[in-house]
């Protein structure tokens, strides 16, 4: 009996169970005993890398979340952070009602289900987006945990949409890469597809492709922001100060450093939340780089095997490349629309994401990019705009009733998530369910 439990306890621990995924897909590859023992290794050190990381995120997040509660006083709302790493990584690591096992199974089954649809329909697409992968894993898995099911019930269900949602995606997505890439040879397999698409369809109503934004020159001084860690840095500080400088202005000085920064220099304090904030994304990024680094060719591996020929549906940078200057127009637009979103949020009195240049810069982006393929610089400006703009709607709608469920209560406090291909799917299955009173 004491074995049985030991076994069981193992097999509900996420990084044991991610660790087990990726033997299995090593061994199918027929790799060596040390390929395999490395590959599992890293990927359950990867997985709790993400928990260190995503602990001193939340760490960092109590605070400013503070700062606003005090200097806004009676506003009404609330803030958080979206961001989905994060969500998962800390629901994960909670693991609580063995949550953190559900995840891990359904990123198995998901995949399995994924292969079957993709090998039996006219979709012949390989999901290769690792950190996607898992993200859309986790989210479903979430959502059908919050209806109370059983686990076997949340994996069967989750896997399912998930197996689904990772051929069809990049099926919608088709038609528009083959105008940015100019070929059929590779697919977009990214949790923003929806809103990509959006922009996309909004530029053929604006403008003209041949008015591509390649068209014109930007300025080099413009490429800084291209590193992550400075702008999250950059946005993080604002948002940190704009906070702390509001609850200043409500309590003082004295009570700042009193009530809320434990006797540090407010301006002290301020500063090293804000960049611990940012310390945390880097750490959770490391673990989510090095989990996908390994679970990623398992994979692969055993799809090729039986999907020969399919078309590679991968991370949204592979775009970058033929549109870098709508890359540019949509981080600037996709900005302007999340601040012009969060003060609509703010009227409406909805809780308000908090400004991310990582969406910014890599949603928007890429949702530029879609834009300017169908509708050039008009486009982009539209595509990377209605990112932002809907994104933040969507992102807030989610969080305020719940859609997934209290991420809160499940260990991802003040976090929620921003990829529309888990949100939009999961808004409709929530309202289903409310519909029949589940």
């Amino acid at each position: 009996m004491a074995v049985f439990n030991a076994i069981l306890s193992l097999i509900t621990l996420p990084a044991i169970v991610l660790g087990f995924i990726a033997m299995i897909g090593l061994i199918i590859q027929k790799k060596s005993a040390g390929d395999v023992f490395k590959g599992t290794l890293k990927t359950t050190l990867g997985q709790l890398i993400i928990g260190v990381g995503t602990s001193a995120l939340i760490t960092a997040l109590s605070p400013i979340q503070v700062f606003f509660e005090k200097g806004i006083p009676a506003s009404g709302f609330e803030t958080f952070v979206t961001y989905d790493e994060a969500v998962v990584g800390a629901v994960q690591n909670a693991n609580l009602a063995n949550i953190g096992a559900e995840i891990a199974w359904t990123m198995l089954f998901g995949y399995v289900v994924h292969i079957l649809v993709s090998k039996f329909s006219k979709h012949h697409y390989i999901y290769l987006t690792g950190h996607m992968i898992w993200v859309h894993a986790g989210a479903f898995a979430i959502l059908f945990h919050s209806f109370g099911l059983s686990t076997w019930a949340v994996v069967a269900l989750a896997s399912i949409v998930d197996g689904f949602y990772m051929t069809l995606a990049p099926a919608l997505a088709q038609p528009v890469m083959r105008k940015i890439t100019g070929t059929d040879d590779i697919a977009f397999g990214h949790g923003q597809t929806l809103l990509n698409m959006l922009g996309a369809w909004a530029g053929k109503l604006v403008g003209k492709p041949e008015d591509s934004t390649e068209n014109v020159k930007i300025k080099e001084s413009f490429n800084f922001l291209r590193d992550m860690s400075v702008s999250i840095s950059i946005i993080m500080l604002l948002v940190a100060f704009i906070g702390a400088g509001l609850a200043i202005n409500q309590i003082g000085v004295a009570a700042f450093e009193e009530q809320i920064s434990g006797g540090q220099n407010w301006f002290v304090y301020t500063l090293l939340i804000a960049l611990n904030f940012t310390a945390g994304v880097l750490v959770l990024l490391q673990g989510v780089r090095m989990l996908i680094a390994e679970i990623t060719p398992a994979f692969k591996g055993i799809a090729e095997k039986l999907i020969p020929g399919a078309k590679p549906a991968l991370d949204c940078p592979v775009i970058y490349p033929y549109a870098p200057n709508a890359l540019i127009f949509g981080l600037i637009s996709g900005t302007i629309g999340q601040v012009v979103g969060m003060i609509v949020l703010a009227l409406m009195r909805w809780p308000v994401p908090l400004p991310s240049m990582i969406a910014a810069f890599f949603a928007s982006g890429a949702g530029a990019i879609f834009g300017n393929a169908t509708g050039g610089r008009k486009g982009a400006w539209l595509g990377g705009f209605l990112w932002g703009f809907v994104g933040w709607l969507l992102i807030s709608f989610a969080y305020k009733f719940q859609v997934f469920g209290d991420l809160s209560a499940l260990g991802a406090v003040s976090l929620g998530f921003t990829v529309p291909d888990a949100i939009v799917p999961g808004i409709v299955i929530w309202a289903i369910a409310k519909l029949f009173g589940i």
